[in-house]
Formats: C-alpha cells, sequence, structure tokens
C-alpha cells in the first residue's frame, strides 16, 4: 500500500471540467473505496480542483483513475505527499496562500471519518500537511497577507468601480486603486455556502454596510442573522451595485436575458461569480456596463508571491516531508511492538488467573506473582542472550539491548575468550 494522488485542477483543466469530475467522483466514490486493493479514500472537491487521496495498491489507483474517467494527474509516494502538502499550504493555489483552503482539505478528512474511508496512512499524511500549512502560515507573509478567492475577486471589482468613476478614490492622477472602502456600496449576495461566508467576512473588513442575501435554499434568512446581513424574499437586480453569486447549483442563476431587462432601469453592474460550475451566463460580459468576474477571470490576475517568501515556504514543506517520511519509517515497526506487547499480556495473563478472583490478595501472594510475571517476561531475551553470547555475537546483543530498552548495559566479559575457548563459528585446533 501507498499513498496516492489523483488530481485534476486549474493547472491543467477548465473550471467547467472539474466540475464535471466532481459530479462523476461523487456517483463513483462508493465504487473506489469498494475496490480491492483500496485501503482508504479521502475526495478534496474545490471551485478549481477536484482530489481523490488513496491509500492503495497501484493498479487500484489506476483502476480508480479509469473510474473517473478523466486525463488526471497521478501522483504516487513522496511525489504524492509534496503535492498534498502544497496544496494545503496554499502553494498550489489560484491565489497563492488562500486561506480558504487548509479548512477545505480539514474538512474533507473530516468527511472521509464520518463515512469510515480514511485510514491510518491517509490521516498521518494528510494530519502533517496541515500541521505544515500551520507553521507557513506563521513563519511566512504567504497567508498573514490574507489573500483568498474572495478578497482578489473584491479587489478586482472595487478596481473597475474607481475606473468607472462610481466611488470616490484618491489616486485620481493614477491608475485604478482597488476601493478599501465599501461603505454604502450595495452587495447582494447569492448563496449560503462556505464562500458566502468567506464574502461577508471580506466585505465588513472592508466596511461594507449595505449586504443582503437572496437563497433558494431556505438557508437565507438564518445565514443572514447568523452573519448580521440583511435577507431578500426576492432576486432584487436593480438596488445592487455588486452582486457575488456562490451558489453552484449547476444552472445558472443570472441570464443574460435577465440582465439586459434590469438594466433598463439601473447603471453600471458588477457580478462576481465565485460558483465552480457557473452562477452566471457567460454572454452577459458582453453587455454594456456590466463587469463579470469569474474563476477564469480571478485565474488570469492573481498578484504573484514574494519569492522570499516562497522559498521559505517550500523549504518547511521540505522539512515537514522529511518528518513525515521518518515517522511513517517508525511505524513499519508496529507490527513488532504489537507482537511483543501482546506476548507480554499472555504472560500477565497467566498469572493474574493463579490470584483469587475476589477478596483481598496477601502481600507475599501477590509478590510472588509478580516475580514470576518479571521472570516468564524475561526469559526469551534473557535466553536469546546467552544464544547470541555462544555464538560470539555478544556485542550485537549488547548493542540491540541497548536501543530496545533505552538504558546503558553493562557489556558483555571477555571470559571465554581469554580462555581460549574457541566460538562456534571456529575450528578446534
Amino acid at each position: 500500500m501507498s499513498f496516492v494522488v489523483l488530481s485534476a485542477n486549474h493547472h491543467d483543466l477548465d473550471i467547467s471540467d472539474v466540475e464535471d469530475l466532481a459530479r462523476r467522483g461523487d456517483r463513483v466514490k462508493k465504487e473506489i473505496v469498494a475496490s480491492t486493493g483500496v485501503q482508504g479514500a479521502v475526495v478534496l472537491s474545490t471551485c478549481n480542483r477536484y482530489e481523490v487521496y488513496l491509500e492503495a495498491e497501484e493498479e487500484a489507483a489506476r483502476k480508480a483513475a479509469r473510474l473517473l474517467d478523466k486525463d488526471l494527474s497521478i501522483y504516487s509516494g513522496i511525489d504524492a505527499a509534496r503535492h498534498l502538502y502544497e496544496i494545503a499550504s496554499g502553494l498550489d493555489s489560484m491565489v497563492v496562500g488562500e486561506r480558504e483552503i487548509v479548512g477545505q482539505v480539514r474538512q474533507a478528512l473530516t468527511d472521509a471519518r464520518t463515512e469510515g474511508t480514511t485510514s491510518p496512512l491517509l490521516e498521518q499524511t494528510i494530519q502533517g500537511a496541515l500541521r505544515t500549512s500551520r507553521e507557513i502560515a506563521v513563519k511566512t507573509d504567504i497567508s498573514r497577507a490574507g489573500r483568498s478567492i474572495v478578497s482578489v475577486a473584491l479587489d478586482m471589482a472595487g478596481a473597475v468601480a474607481c475606473e468607472r468613476g462610481q466611488y470616490e478614490w484618491d489616486d485620481i492622477d493614477g491608475p485604478a486603486l482597488p476601493l478599501t472602502d465599501w461603505e454604502g456600496i450595495n452587495v447582494l449576495l447569492v448563496g449560503t455556502g462556505a464562500y458566502a461566508g468567506a464574502t461577508v467576512a471580506a466585505l465588513k473588513e472592508r466596511g461594507a454596510n449595505r449586504v443582503r442575501v437572496w437563497s433558494l435554499s431556505g438557508r437565507g434568512q438564518q445565514f443572514a442573522t447568523d452573519h448580521g446581513i440583511a435577507f431578500r424574499e426576492n432576486l432584487d437586480l436593480v438596488w445592487p451595485d455588486v452582486i457575488v453569486l456562490c451558489r453552484g447549483t449547476g444552472t445558472p442563476v443570472l441570464t443574460a436575458n435577465m440582465i439586459r431587462e434590469a438594466k433598463k432601469t439601473r447603471g453600471p453592474l458588477t457580478l462576481i461569480d465565485l460558483a465552480r460550475s457557473r452562477d452566471v451566463e457567460t454572454d452577459v460580459a458582453q453587455i454594456d456596463d456590466v463587469t463579470l468576474i469569474d474563476l477564469e477571470t480571478i485565474r488570469r490576475h492573481v498578484p504573484a508571491a514574494k519569492a522570499g517568501d516562497l522559498d521559505s515556504a517550500r523549504k518547511i514543506v521540505d522539512e515537514g516531508l522529511a518528518k513525515l517520511d521518518s515517522d511513517l519509517l517508525g511505524r513499519t515497526v508496529d507490527p513488532l511492538v504489537v507482537a511483543v506487547r501482546d506476548m507480554i499480556a499472555v504472560e500477565l495473563e497467566k498469572e493474574l488467573r493463579k490470584l483469587p478472583a475476589a477478596g483481598e490478595i496477601p502481600a507475599e501472594v501477590a509478590i510472588r506473582a509478580l516475580q514470576r510475571f518479571a521472570s516468564a517476561v524475561a526469559y526469551h531475551p534473557s535466553k536469546a542472550a546467552h544464544e547470541a553470547a555462544k555464538d560470539g555475537r555478544g556485542d550485537e546483543y549488547h548493542e540491540a539491548a541497548e536501543l530496545v530498552f533505552g538504558i546503558a548495559l553493562p557489556k558483555p566479559t571477555q571470559q571465554a575468550l581469554n580462555s581460549g575457548c574457541p566460538r562456534k563459528d571456529q575450528p578446534h585446533a
């Protein structure tokens, strides 16, 4: 068994292809998990990537890739672990250092636990990736800068508003700058998922105080209450200056005809479509005074991270992978440890059966039981020590015993050697 990653992401595929794979992946997930040679599976599905983390045999992993029926990137072993570590740390995101991804990885692991599809190797590898992500967040400015898909989209929308002259901004003579104060801007939020919550938080950081939410899910009113914003019962396309959509049901919420109709009674409009499956028809971008910012647009406009921060982050990833490799090597002796514990437990049970089932146990009886137990536990190591000495391997046994027991032990004496007694592997004179 090894750690394998099946990956479809924004580097290699269009967002629509990733969405299509995610829909089919959900249908075949149970088949993948039930496949012979698959010990565990964790699925990460975000707006721009679909990945399956497997503990599986090589052939089983290839079969899982065929079930997904898509041109996937496949990683295994240390390459797979590095891929996951870079994802959890935000180094492989559309926006380097984005904050949402670490929570999505954590949620993917939680979901797998709930479904009973995780495994010890997956647990250890993903937990290691999450720890490394936290360390990068603390030791570099990649995450501290607070960049995210949502924040980039809002910055782009703010810059568009400044260029249009809708809102005042300071640097009149220079290029349009992102709007940092959204007070008085009407924002309509469509959807109540994870991105909706992140959007509300980002808007509040920018001073937005006129935010409403509309949703057909039935969760809109509660979402509004939980996040301190207003709830709209109807989809109002006239009131908002900016509409942020993150519903992602597979069917567009806004069509070109709907926007054309609304434009008859309103001014410029900015649409931010954060849905992987598109909540806005792409033809909307052709309408005058309408700006469409979707995931593909965001991907083309993400800022570059500082080279120094990237180098530091990758070094932390290398250190995390080295620790993972060391830990996994340590776990290879787990069967041996279990066997030793079982042997000791058997000897202990023998002595317990000799003691009275009820009432007080006399001290001398307890002492004898403990002495017999200690002798039984020491019997096999003592016998092995004598056999090793007879074979001339006393020094080897001494070194191994110190390693096992973690204490300094007396070295073997040289009596046999001094007296000229030959070892078993030495011929008699």
